[in-house]
């Protein structure tokens, strides 16, 4: 944060914090009626670090934001505040008025709390401003996305999915879940191509780096940070090891250490033991089986008996497509993929709502199904109900992982009593911030997903 001259105390300065991505008239009107409350007006500008907005925010980088605010002849004087908060720089300026737009009237905010104690602690007071709200952030998702995206979004607020989802997060936080599925370190070694070999008809690479991330089960059972999450997997640990181009991040191809898991007897014994017991004690259990032999016909019998049984059962290199999620008869939510889907129900090109209607839905016992389809989003079928939710980004860093990112946050969501609906979108939403993700760096954090469902729904 830079420091603020003010060139005498007899002058009533007037500070006004916020992120102002997209500066439209809401802003300006504000403004003006806060330059009005003193002699100076400073305005300080959320630093791009503590944008809480969500996914792809800030629009706009800090200095971009500042330049747009010096235009304004109301403006006197603007700062970036690298602070998560503004009660610092509250501390710091001692202004005679802190303002806040209109929409903090009546809320119950602690970060407003601390504000408000702050700028009366320097003998100033804090002053809510008249003008009508305007959303920065629907600007931004009309200037984002397509018009039925945008339709979608009216259709969602209408709804309540905002006040569905959160009141859904604060459910699933009481819920016990297990997470059951097979543990794989995933290695990614980055190369630089070096051109053809001289001698021999193949590429020849430089390894730049390398990273190894602990995935599969573990990774997954983190998205979402659920309150009472435990993970039920074995020591063994399959190794998958990409090459990826260290200038695009584009994988060039794996290897595998082996194909299947070999645990012992004892070792089985002890994973059956102790998913029995997730079984009895645990409200949800989600399965990630990634086909690689840990979990066999005695276990799904096993799993048939959880009092919610979420099941994601992937096609990789390494089953061949023989991991095909109709080996459970039955379920409470399933979320595969869409080529999964078409794989399992053995219906190639009809279209996805026959696939799951007339294929998977009449070969697996489960009412309610999620199946992801990339940069198309998802589809969701509930009994009777056939609906989709869009994708909110075109690309992304790195694919690996996110359909578990989804189910990792749908499916507790569900089993708390959100609808099908709904949980495809906040599913969308986490599949999206995963691929913003490059392997297994981080989880998918709770703030995020949440601050994103506010973007999106302003």
């Amino acid at each position: 944060m830079k420091p603020v001259l003010v060139s005498s105390r007899k002058e009533r300065l007037v500070l006004a914090h916020g992120c102002y991505d997209l500066l439209h008239l809401g802003h300006i009107r504000h403004l003006q009626e806060a330059r009005k409350l003193g002699d100076r007006l400073v305005v300080s500008v959320t630093s791009d670090a503590h944008v809480g907005k969500g996914l792809g925010r800030p629009h706009f980088k800090a200095e971009e934001r500042a330049e747009a605010l010096r235009a304004l002849d109301c403006v006197d004087e603007v700062v970036i505040n690298d602070a998560a908060s503004s009660v610092e720089l509250i501390r710091s300026l001692h202004p005679h008025v802190y303002v806040k737009g209109i929409d903090y009237r009546d809320r119950s905010d602690a970060d407003l709390d601390k504000e408000k104690k702050a700028v009366e602690s320097v003998g100033g007071r804090i002053h809510f401003t008249s003008t009508e709200k305007w959303s920065s952030s629907r600007l931004i998702n009309s200037d984002r996305f397509s018009d039925a995206v945008c339709a979608y979004l009216d259709r969602a607020r209408a709804a309540g999915y905002r006040d569905k989802i959160l009141a859904a997060f604060d459910k699933a936080d009481t819920l016990k879940i297990s997470f059951v599925g097979e543990t794989i370190r995933d290695v990614y070694r980055y190369v630089q191509g070096l051109g053809r070999s001289s001698k021999e008809l193949m590429l020849a690479t430089v390894e730049t780096g390398v990273e190894e991330f602990e995935g599969g089960v573990r990774a997954a059972a983190k998205h979402g940070e659920w309150r009472q999450a435990k993970v039920i997997t074995h020591p063994e640990v399959i190794t998958k090891t990409r090459y990826v181009d260290a200038d695009f991040n584009r994988k060039v191809f794996d290897v595998y250490s082996s194909r299947r898991i070999q645990l012992s007897a004892p070792w089985h014994t002890a994973f059956r033991s102790q998913l029995f017991e997730a079984v009895e004690e645990s409200d949800v259990v989600v399965v990630l089986d990634f086909g690689h032999g840990l979990i066999e016909r005695a276990d799904r019998e096993t799993l048939q008996d959880a009092a919610f049984l979420a099941v994601n059962s992937q096609t990789n290199a390494g089953n061949y497509g023989f991991n095909l999620v109709t080996k459970y008869k039955t379920a409470d939510l399933i979320c595969i993929d869409d080529p999964e889907a078409r794989l399992a129900a053995g219906m190639d090109r009809a279209p996805i709502e026959d696939v799951l209607r007339h294929g998977l839905a009449t070969l697996v016992d489960c009412p309610k199904f999620i199946v992801t389809h990339g940069r198309h989003g998802s589809v969701f079928l509930n009994a009777d109900e056939f609906g989709n939710a869009p994708a909110f980004v075109s690309g992304g860093v790195d694919t690996m992982g996110a359909g578990d990112a989804v189910m990792a946050v749908t499916a507790p969501l569900v089993a708390a009593g959100l609808g099908l609906d709904a949980a495809a979108f906040v599913g969308n939403i986490a599949g999206s911030i995963k691929v913003s993700i490059l392997g297994h760096r981080r989880a998918v954090r709770r703030d995020e997903i949440i601050q994103t469902v506010e973007a999106l729904l302003a």
